[in-house]
C-alpha cells in the first residue's frame, strides 16, 4: 500500500477467452475480469472509479477504467462490476456512443445510475499533441459538454487518447475546461495523500495496463505494484515512446497496428 494507489486500464471485456486478433489483444474475457474483482477483494480493497481514488488518494481503493466505450463494456463489465459491489470509470469517445459496436446514451445513464463514473475520451478520439489551441478546445471541451448534456452531469475525468497528452503549453487547456483529472497510459501507481488527491489542481494518473495475457500471478504483482514488473514495464514504455517520439504519434500508430497483424498471423 505504500506504494501508492493503483489504476487498471481495460480495453475490450470480451464473452469468452480472447483470440489473436488484433482487435482483442489487449482483451480480457469476463470470467478473467471476474476472478480479478474477485482478487481485489481477496486483497481487502475495493474496485472505485478514478475520481473516488484521486480523492481518496488512499492505498485501499483500486482505480478501475475502461477505454473507448465499445459495447462489450456494458455486456460484460458493467454486470460484473454490479454483481461484485464495484465501480468503474468508462471513458467514451461521443461521436461513437450510440454507433454499431459502441454503447448507447441509454446505456450509460442505466450505467451511471448504478454508481459507474462516466469520462470522457474526446469527441473523435485523435492524436492531442498534434492538435491547436482551439482543436484541442473542440475536442475535450466539446466532448464535456456533449456528455455533462446527455447525462446531466459534471464530468471532471479524461482519458488521453493512446496515451498522447497535447503539447505542455496547452495541457492548461484541461483544467480550463473542466476536468480535474487525466487518466494517462504511463504504467506506475499513484501517490498517496492529499498530494495524490487532485483538490483544485488537475491530478495526471498513472494507469496499469491489464491485457489477455496477464494471468492471476501477473495480475497480483500488479495489484501489489511489484517494483520489478514496474521496472519492466517502464523500460519497454521508454523504447516505445522513444520510436513514437521520432516517427510521431500517427505514424507510431500505423506501425503499431502493422505489428501486431503480424504478430497476430505468426502467434497460434
Amino acid at each position: 500500500m505504500s506504494r501508492g494507489w493503483v489504476c487498471l486500464m481495460y480495453h475490450e471485456v470480451t464473452g469468452g477467452e480472447p483470440g489473436r486478433s488484433v482487435g482483442s489483444w489487449f482483451a480480457v474475457s469476463r470470467a478473467t475480469f471476474g476472478r480479478h474483482l474477485d482478487a481485489i477483494a481477496a486483497a481487502g480493497r475495493r474496485g472505485c472509479t478514478v475520481s473516488e481514488a484521486a480523492r481518496a488518494g488512499d492505498g485501499a481503493r483500486v482505480a478501475i477504467t475502461f477505454d473507448d466505450g465499445t459495447i462489450d463494456h456494458y455486456q460484460n463489465a458493467f454486470p460484473e462490476l454490479v454483481a461484485h459491489g464495484m465501480s468503474a470509470t468508462f471513458f467514451v469517445v461521443t461521436t461513437r456512443v450510440g454507433q454499431p459496436g459502441y454503447v448507447s446514451w441509454d446505456q450509460l445513464r442505466e450505467m451511471r445510475k448504478a454508481g459507474m463514473e462516466i469520462g470522457s475520451h474526446t469527441r473523435t478520439h485523435p492524436f492531442l499533441s498534434e492538435l491547436d489551441a482551439a482543436a484541442l478546445e473542440r475536442e475535450v471541451g466539446g466532448a464535456r459538454a456533449e456528455i455533462d448534456a446527455a447525462l446531466g452531469q459534471e464530468t471532471v475525468a479524461l482519458a488521453l487518447p493512446g496515451g498522447d497528452a497535447p503539447r505542455r503549453a496547452l495541457r492548461p487547456l484541461l483544467g480550463a475546461a473542466g476536468y480535474r483529472v487525466v487518466a494517462t497510459s504511463r504504467w506506475g501507481t499513484n501517490r498517496v495523500g492529499p498530494e495524490g488527491a487532485g483538490g483544485r489542481q488537475v491530478a495526471w494518473i498513472r494507469r496499469a495496463t491489464v491485457r489477455g495475457a496477464a494471468d492471476a500471478a501477473e495480475f497480483g504483482r500488479i495489484l501489489a505494484a511489484d517494483p520489478s514488473l514496474a521496472a519492466l514495464r517502464r523500460a519497454r514504455e521508454s523504447a516505445l515512446g522513444s520510436l513514437r517520439r521520432f516517427l510521431g504519434p500517427s505514424r507510431y500508430a500505423r506501425w503499431r497496428r502493422a505489428f501486431l497483424g503480424v504478430v497476430r498471423r505468426v502467434l497460434p
